[in-house]
C-alpha cells in the first residue's frame, strides 16, 4: 500500500512538471501555435489529454510489471533517450525502457530480480 502511494506521488509529480512547462507559456503563445496548425483548440486540448493519459498508463504498466518481478526503480530516475525513457533496477542494475509508443523492453522485464530480498527468501525456502 505504501508503494502505491509513493508511486502515485511520483506520477503526480511527473504530471505537475509537464503542466508547469505548459503553464510557462502565455495563453497567446499556446493559441497562436494552435492556430498556426489550423486545428481547433478544444480538439487539440483533448488530443493532449489523451497523450498524457497514454504516457501515464505506460509508466504505470512498466512500474507494475517491475514490482511484480521484485525490481526496484527510482521513479525520479527515468531519463529521456532517443526512443523513449530508460531506468535501471536499484538492486541488480538491469535496464528497462519505455518506448515512445508505450512499449516495454529491457533485461529487468526478463525475470525476477536476482538481488531482491523477497526472491532470495523464496529461493532459500525452495532449497530446504
Amino acid at each position: 500500500m505504501a508503494d502505491n502511494k509513493k508511486h502515485d506521488g511520483h506520477m503526480e509529480s511527473l504530471m505537475n512538471q509537464l503542466a508547469e512547462s505548459v503553464l510557462g507559456l502565455s495563453d497567446e503563445a499556446v493559441l497562436a501555435e494552435t492556430n498556426e496548425t489550423g486545428t481547433d483548440p478544444e480538439q487539440e486540448a483533448e488530443r493532449t489529454r489523451l497523450v498524457l493519459r497514454h504516457a501515464a498508463k505506460a509508466f504505470d504498466n512498466v512500474n507494475n510489471r517491475l514490482l511484480d518481478l521484485d525490481h526496484a526503480v527510482n521513479s525520479n530516475d527515468w531519463r529521456r533517450g532517443r526512443s523513449g525513457y530508460h531506468n535501471t533496477c536499484l538492486n541488480c542494475g538491469s535496464s528497462v525502457f519505455i518506448t515512445a509508443t508505450g512499449g516495454m523492453r529491457g533485461q529487468a522485464l526478463d525475470g525476477q530480480c536476482p538481488e531482491s530480498d523477497r526472491y532470495t527468501t523464496r529461493r532459500r525456502e525452495a532449497s530446504c
